[in-house]
Protein backbone atom coordinates (compact mmCIF):
# COMPACT_ATOMS: atom_id res chain seq x y z
CA UNK A 1 0.00 0.00 0.00
CA UNK A 2 3.15 2.67 0.58
CA UNK A 3 3.82 1.50 -2.60
CA UNK A 4 0.82 2.26 -3.91
CA UNK A 5 0.83 5.36 -2.24
CA UNK A 6 4.36 6.86 -3.70
CA UNK A 7 3.21 5.92 -7.20
CA UNK A 8 -0.15 7.05 -7.44
CA UNK A 9 -1.10 9.54 -4.38
CA UNK A 10 -1.18 13.44 -4.77
CA UNK A 11 1.95 14.48 -3.31
CA UNK A 12 0.39 16.80 -0.38
CA UNK A 13 -1.52 13.77 1.04
CA UNK A 14 1.47 11.31 1.53
CA UNK A 15 2.88 12.47 5.07
CA UNK A 16 -0.99 11.71 6.08
CA UNK A 17 -0.87 8.35 4.76
CA UNK A 18 2.36 7.79 6.00
CA UNK A 19 1.13 8.27 9.40
CA UNK A 20 -1.48 5.84 8.73
CA UNK A 21 0.81 3.51 7.68
CA UNK A 22 2.57 3.70 11.11
CA UNK A 23 -0.87 3.63 13.01
CA UNK A 24 -1.77 0.74 11.32
CA UNK A 25 1.27 -1.26 11.93
CA UNK A 26 1.54 -0.06 15.66
CA UNK A 27 -2.68 -1.60 15.78
CA UNK A 28 -3.46 1.93 16.98
CA UNK A 29 -5.35 2.85 13.05
CA UNK A 30 -8.76 3.15 14.97
CA UNK A 31 -7.61 5.70 17.12
CA UNK A 32 -6.08 7.59 14.77
CA UNK A 33 -8.75 7.64 12.59
CA UNK A 34 -11.39 8.86 15.22
CA UNK A 35 -9.11 11.80 16.47
CA UNK A 36 -8.52 12.86 12.95
CA UNK A 37 -12.34 12.61 12.78
CA UNK A 38 -12.81 10.69 9.83
CA UNK A 39 -16.42 9.58 9.35
CA UNK A 40 -16.65 5.95 8.59
CA UNK A 41 -19.67 6.46 5.83
CA UNK A 42 -18.81 9.52 4.20
CA UNK A 43 -20.06 8.80 0.85
CA UNK A 44 -17.24 10.38 -1.13
CA UNK A 45 -14.07 7.56 -0.47
CA UNK A 46 -11.27 9.05 -3.05
CA UNK A 47 -10.17 11.19 -0.03
CA UNK A 48 -9.96 8.15 2.66
CA UNK A 49 -7.01 6.31 3.49
CA UNK A 50 -5.58 3.51 1.82
CA UNK A 51 -5.06 2.16 5.69
CA UNK A 52 -8.45 2.93 7.32
CA UNK A 53 -9.95 -0.94 6.83
CA UNK A 54 -6.65 -1.82 9.46
CA UNK A 55 -8.90 -0.03 12.10
CA UNK A 56 -10.83 -3.30 12.76
CA UNK A 57 -7.56 -4.79 12.98
CA UNK A 58 -6.40 -2.85 15.44
CA UNK A 59 -9.13 -2.83 17.62
CA UNK A 60 -8.58 -6.88 17.52
CA UNK A 61 -4.79 -6.01 18.38
CA UNK A 62 -5.70 -4.33 21.36
CA UNK A 63 -8.34 -7.16 22.55
CA UNK A 64 -5.61 -9.90 21.67
CA UNK A 65 -3.39 -8.18 24.72
CA UNK A 66 -6.59 -7.00 27.13
CA UNK A 67 -8.16 -10.76 26.82
CA UNK A 68 -5.31 -12.73 28.41
CA UNK A 69 -5.13 -10.12 31.56
CA UNK A 70 -8.99 -11.33 31.76
CA UNK A 71 -8.07 -15.00 31.51
CA UNK A 72 -5.01 -14.64 34.19
CA UNK A 73 -6.85 -12.95 36.50
CA UNK A 74 -9.68 -14.75 36.44
CA UNK A 75 -7.45 -18.07 36.96
CA UNK A 76 -6.44 -16.10 40.11
CA UNK A 77 -9.51 -16.15 41.49
CA UNK A 78 -10.23 -19.74 40.68
CA UNK A 79 -7.26 -20.70 42.09
CA UNK A 80 -7.80 -18.98 45.51
CA UNK A 81 -11.64 -19.45 45.91
CA UNK A 82 -11.59 -23.27 44.23
CA UNK A 83 -14.00 -21.64 41.40
CA UNK A 84 -14.86 -23.43 38.30
CA UNK A 85 -13.13 -21.26 35.59
CA UNK A 86 -16.34 -20.78 33.40
CA UNK A 87 -18.38 -19.49 35.75
CA UNK A 88 -15.85 -17.27 36.56
CA UNK A 89 -15.06 -16.28 33.26
CA UNK A 90 -18.43 -15.80 32.21
CA UNK A 91 -19.17 -13.52 34.82
CA UNK A 92 -16.02 -11.62 33.65
CA UNK A 93 -16.88 -11.09 29.86
CA UNK A 94 -20.62 -10.68 31.02
CA UNK A 95 -19.24 -7.47 32.95
CA UNK A 96 -17.77 -6.23 30.00
CA UNK A 97 -19.99 -7.20 28.05
CA UNK A 98 -23.15 -5.01 29.56
CA UNK A 99 -20.60 -1.99 30.88
CA UNK A 100 -18.96 -1.93 27.05
CA UNK A 101 -22.19 -2.25 25.21
CA UNK A 102 -24.25 0.52 27.49
CA UNK A 103 -21.08 2.88 26.77
CA UNK A 104 -21.04 2.28 22.90
CA UNK A 105 -25.07 2.85 23.28
CA UNK A 106 -24.96 6.17 24.85
CA UNK A 107 -21.46 7.29 23.27
CA UNK A 108 -23.20 6.71 19.62
CA UNK A 109 -25.89 8.52 20.35
CA UNK A 110 -23.66 11.59 21.25
CA UNK A 111 -20.77 11.15 18.97
CA UNK A 112 -21.15 8.52 16.43
CA UNK A 113 -18.46 9.01 14.25
CA UNK A 114 -15.88 9.18 17.27
CA UNK A 115 -17.46 5.86 18.66
CA UNK A 116 -17.39 4.43 15.65
CA UNK A 117 -13.32 3.36 15.82
CA UNK A 118 -13.54 3.31 19.91
CA UNK A 119 -11.78 0.43 21.35
CA UNK A 120 -14.47 0.69 24.27
CA UNK A 121 -17.32 0.55 22.18
CA UNK A 122 -16.39 -2.65 20.44
CA UNK A 123 -15.20 -4.88 23.60
CA UNK A 124 -19.09 -6.08 24.04
CA UNK A 125 -18.49 -7.42 20.62
CA UNK A 126 -15.83 -9.51 21.25
CA UNK A 127 -17.24 -10.45 25.14
CA UNK A 128 -20.20 -11.31 22.90
CA UNK A 129 -18.03 -13.72 20.86
CA UNK A 130 -16.12 -15.50 24.35
CA UNK A 131 -19.23 -15.78 25.89
CA UNK A 132 -20.49 -17.84 22.75
CA UNK A 133 -17.62 -19.65 23.35
CA UNK A 134 -18.20 -20.39 26.81
CA UNK A 135 -21.66 -21.57 25.86
CA UNK A 136 -21.28 -24.03 22.95
CA UNK A 137 -19.69 -26.68 24.36
CA UNK A 138 -22.95 -27.17 27.01
CA UNK A 139 -25.85 -26.88 23.61
CA UNK A 140 -26.78 -29.04 21.57
CA UNK A 141 -30.02 -28.35 20.07
CA UNK A 142 -31.88 -30.87 17.92
CA UNK A 143 -31.81 -31.24 13.85
CA UNK A 144 -34.48 -29.27 13.53
CA UNK A 145 -33.68 -26.41 15.84
CA UNK A 146 -30.11 -25.91 13.90
CA UNK A 147 -31.78 -26.29 10.44
CA UNK A 148 -34.03 -23.50 11.47
CA UNK A 149 -31.19 -21.53 13.36
CA UNK A 150 -28.67 -21.73 10.35
CA UNK A 151 -30.96 -20.33 8.01
CA UNK A 152 -32.35 -17.47 9.86
CA UNK A 153 -29.24 -16.69 11.09
CA UNK A 154 -27.68 -16.34 7.23
CA UNK A 155 -30.92 -14.88 5.95
CA UNK A 156 -30.81 -12.22 9.22
CA UNK A 157 -27.28 -11.15 8.58
CA UNK A 158 -28.28 -10.19 4.78
CA UNK A 159 -30.92 -8.34 5.98
CA UNK A 160 -28.80 -6.11 7.82
CA UNK A 161 -27.50 -4.45 5.42
CA UNK A 162 -30.77 -3.62 3.57
CA UNK A 163 -33.32 -3.03 6.75
CA UNK A 164 -30.92 -0.79 8.48
CA UNK A 165 -29.58 2.45 8.77
CA UNK A 166 -26.01 1.31 9.22
CA UNK A 167 -24.48 5.24 8.99
CA UNK A 168 -26.66 6.46 12.14
CA UNK A 169 -26.89 3.36 14.24
CA UNK A 170 -23.36 1.47 14.61
CA UNK A 171 -22.11 0.48 16.90
CA UNK A 172 -24.63 1.15 19.68
CA UNK A 173 -27.57 -1.80 20.24
CA UNK A 174 -28.20 -2.27 16.60
CA UNK A 175 -25.04 -3.91 15.89
CA UNK A 176 -26.73 -6.89 18.01
CA UNK A 177 -28.42 -7.68 15.44
CA UNK A 178 -25.43 -9.46 12.92
CA UNK A 179 -23.76 -10.61 16.25
CA UNK A 180 -27.00 -12.92 17.13
CA UNK A 181 -27.69 -13.98 13.24
CA UNK A 182 -23.47 -15.26 13.49
CA UNK A 183 -23.91 -16.75 16.48
CA UNK A 184 -27.20 -18.29 14.89
CA UNK A 185 -25.67 -19.48 12.49
CA UNK A 186 -22.50 -20.77 15.28
CA UNK A 187 -24.91 -22.71 17.41
CA UNK A 188 -26.47 -24.25 14.54
CA UNK A 189 -23.40 -25.43 13.42
CA UNK A 190 -23.36 -29.25 10.99
CA UNK A 191 -27.07 -29.90 10.94
CA UNK A 192 -26.57 -33.33 9.11
CA UNK A 193 -29.54 -32.25 7.46
CA UNK A 194 -29.13 -31.92 3.86
CA UNK A 195 -31.66 -28.76 4.10
CA UNK A 196 -29.13 -26.98 6.48
CA UNK A 197 -27.09 -23.83 6.01
CA UNK A 198 -24.00 -25.82 6.98
CA UNK A 199 -24.60 -27.80 3.36
CA UNK A 200 -23.92 -24.50 1.45
CA UNK A 201 -21.26 -22.56 3.99
CA UNK A 202 -19.02 -26.02 3.57
CA UNK A 203 -19.13 -26.21 0.01
CA UNK A 204 -15.77 -25.94 -1.95
CA UNK A 205 -15.65 -22.56 -3.17
CA UNK A 206 -17.22 -21.14 -0.37
CA UNK A 207 -14.62 -23.08 2.15
CA UNK A 208 -11.94 -21.63 -0.32
CA UNK A 209 -12.92 -18.61 -0.38
CA UNK A 210 -13.23 -18.60 3.96
CA UNK A 211 -9.57 -19.61 3.63
CA UNK A 212 -8.65 -16.53 1.81
CA UNK A 213 -10.85 -13.83 3.56
CA UNK A 214 -8.30 -12.51 5.36
CA UNK A 215 -6.00 -11.68 2.64
CA UNK A 216 -9.20 -10.35 1.08
CA UNK A 217 -9.84 -8.10 3.68
CA UNK A 218 -6.75 -6.64 3.32
CA UNK A 219 -6.26 -6.24 -0.24
CA UNK A 220 -9.56 -4.37 -1.49
CA UNK A 221 -9.79 -1.48 0.23
CA UNK A 222 -6.36 0.07 -1.01
CA UNK A 223 -7.05 -1.07 -4.11
CA UNK A 224 -10.22 0.46 -4.44
CA UNK A 225 -8.81 3.89 -2.84
CA UNK A 226 -6.27 3.69 -5.55
CA UNK A 227 -8.48 3.20 -8.00
CA UNK A 228 -10.37 6.44 -6.99
CA UNK A 229 -7.63 8.26 -6.63
CA UNK A 230 -5.97 7.70 -10.07
CA UNK A 231 -9.81 8.15 -11.59
CA UNK A 232 -10.32 11.24 -9.62
CA UNK A 233 -13.97 9.54 -8.76
CA UNK A 234 -16.13 9.98 -5.49
CA UNK A 235 -17.15 6.15 -5.97
CA UNK A 236 -16.62 3.09 -8.46
CA UNK A 237 -19.22 2.33 -10.68
CA UNK A 238 -20.79 -1.38 -11.65
CA UNK A 239 -18.47 -2.50 -14.13
CA UNK A 240 -15.28 -0.78 -12.15
CA UNK A 241 -16.36 -2.47 -9.04
CA UNK A 242 -16.82 -5.53 -10.00
CA UNK A 243 -13.30 -6.05 -11.82
CA UNK A 244 -12.57 -4.42 -8.64
CA UNK A 245 -13.52 -7.54 -6.55
CA UNK A 246 -12.26 -10.02 -8.98
CA UNK A 247 -8.71 -8.40 -9.17
CA UNK A 248 -9.29 -8.90 -5.26
CA UNK A 249 -10.30 -12.35 -4.93
CA UNK A 250 -7.39 -13.07 -7.18
CA UNK A 251 -4.71 -11.70 -5.65
CA UNK A 252 -6.31 -12.68 -1.90
CA UNK A 253 -5.65 -16.58 -3.00
CA UNK A 254 -2.53 -15.80 -4.73
CA UNK A 255 -1.87 -14.35 -0.80
CA UNK A 256 -3.25 -16.81 1.03
CA UNK A 257 -1.40 -19.30 -0.80
CA UNK A 258 2.29 -18.11 -1.47
CA UNK A 259 2.70 -15.43 1.39
CA UNK A 260 0.08 -16.56 4.71
CA UNK A 261 0.20 -20.51 4.30
CA UNK A 262 4.19 -20.44 3.56
CA UNK A 263 4.58 -17.98 7.04
CA UNK A 264 1.99 -20.00 9.22
CA UNK A 265 3.81 -23.18 8.44
CA UNK A 266 7.07 -21.38 9.12
CA UNK A 267 8.32 -23.07 12.26
CA UNK A 268 11.81 -21.49 13.54
CA UNK A 269 9.99 -18.28 15.39
CA UNK A 270 8.22 -20.73 17.50
CA UNK A 271 11.28 -22.65 18.90
CA UNK A 272 12.05 -19.40 21.23
CA UNK A 273 10.78 -16.54 22.72
CA UNK A 274 13.61 -14.65 21.54
CA UNK A 275 13.18 -15.89 17.75
CA UNK A 276 9.64 -15.10 17.80
CA UNK A 277 10.40 -11.43 19.63
CA UNK A 278 13.22 -10.72 16.29
CA UNK A 279 10.25 -11.56 13.79
CA UNK A 280 7.93 -9.15 15.65
CA UNK A 281 10.67 -6.80 15.84
CA UNK A 282 11.69 -7.14 12.29
CA UNK A 283 8.09 -7.02 10.98
CA UNK A 284 7.07 -3.84 12.39
CA UNK A 285 10.51 -2.21 10.93
CA UNK A 286 9.57 -3.58 7.41
CA UNK A 287 6.94 -0.13 7.87
CA UNK A 288 8.32 1.98 10.47
CA UNK A 289 11.78 2.09 8.90
CA UNK A 290 10.82 3.19 5.41
CA UNK A 291 7.94 5.36 6.44
CA UNK A 292 10.41 7.39 9.05
CA UNK A 293 13.47 7.28 6.39
CA UNK A 294 10.84 8.69 4.00
CA UNK A 295 9.50 11.06 6.19
CA UNK A 296 12.76 12.44 6.96
CA UNK A 297 14.10 12.73 3.70
CA UNK A 298 10.66 14.77 2.89
CA UNK A 299 11.76 16.87 6.09
CA UNK A 300 15.51 17.62 4.81
CA UNK A 301 14.13 18.60 1.21
CA UNK A 302 11.46 20.86 2.70
CA UNK A 303 14.59 22.73 4.60
CA UNK A 304 16.49 22.82 1.46
CA UNK A 305 14.07 24.20 -0.90
CA UNK A 306 13.01 26.66 1.89
CA UNK A 307 17.11 27.67 2.23
CA UNK A 308 17.74 27.75 -1.84
CA UNK A 309 14.20 30.46 -1.55
CA UNK A 310 15.85 32.59 0.90
CA UNK A 311 19.07 32.54 -1.15
CA UNK A 312 17.70 32.97 -4.57
CA UNK A 313 15.37 35.54 -3.59
CA UNK A 314 17.10 38.01 -0.31
CA UNK A 315 15.12 39.97 1.13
Amino acid sequence: TLVLVALFYPEFDVARWRSQALASVFYVENWALAVAQVDYYAVDDSGSSPFQHFWSLSVQGQVFLLWPVIFAAAAVVCRRFRWRPVPVLAVAFGAVFVGSLVFSVVRTAGDQAFTYFDTRARLWEFALGSLLALAVPYLNPARGLRVVLGWAGLVSMVLVGVLVDVQGAFPGWIALWPLCSAAAVIVAGSSGSRFGVDRVLASGPLVRLGDAAYALYLVHWPLLITYLVVRDRPVAGPRSGVVLIVVSLVLAVVATRWVENPLKRWAWPERSARRLAVVVVVCLGLVAVPVLGWAQADARRAAQIAAEAERNNPG
